[in-house]
């Protein structure tokens, strides 16, 4: 326990000393950046987490042996089933 207690205290004064370094050692720089640049990587990695839980998703259902939910069918008219998209186009009369 207590060497696990010098390990802790020397790996915090460690990185305080390189925080220090780091801050003693800054260079003006001479770029703008927008404010909403910030949010670019907000949208980078949002988009990476929907990718890989749509992909794990895949991969379980896959482990599983479930299938996708079947599509809706559409009764027309004549009372007869088609394949079609609920969603219709066109104007209504």
């Amino acid at each position: 326990m207590v060497q696990l207690l010098k390990r802790s205290a020397l790996f915090v004064f460690s990185a305080l000393q390189i925080c220090i370094f780091l801050a003693a050692t800054v260079k003006p720089a001479h770029a703008y950046v927008d404010p909403g640049s910030g949010l670019l990587f907000f949208q980078i990695g949002g988009s990476m987490l929907a990718g890989a839980l749509f992909a794990m998703r895949r991969k379980l259902r896959k482990l599983f042996g479930l299938k996708p939910k079947a599509e809706l069918s559409v009764v027309d008219e004549q009372g007869e089933t088609s394949g079609k998209s609920p969603i219709r186009t066109g104007t209504h009369g």
